[in-house]
């Protein structure tokens, strides 16, 4: 995956993931900080893995 196409995907699943623990962060009986990760985690592989997936990428040369 070239560094432009990473760098979206990660800039993606930093927005994907701020909205999914929206609110269940910071509350009395809230999840642990942990779970943040987790989420980031398991949003990032998924959308890497369909990056990856796409047929006809192929990454560019460079230095």
């Amino acid at each position: 995956m070239s560094r432009e196409t990473d760098w979206a995907v990660f800039e993606k699943a930093v927005e994907i993931t701020a909205s999914a623990v929206r609110g269940a962060m910071g509350g009395q009986g809230s999840q642990p900080p942990e779970y943040v990760g987790d989420v980031f985690r398991t949003v990032y592989a998924a959308l890497k893995e369909t990056a990856d997936s796409i047929p006809g990428r192929t990454p560019k040369a460079g230095f």
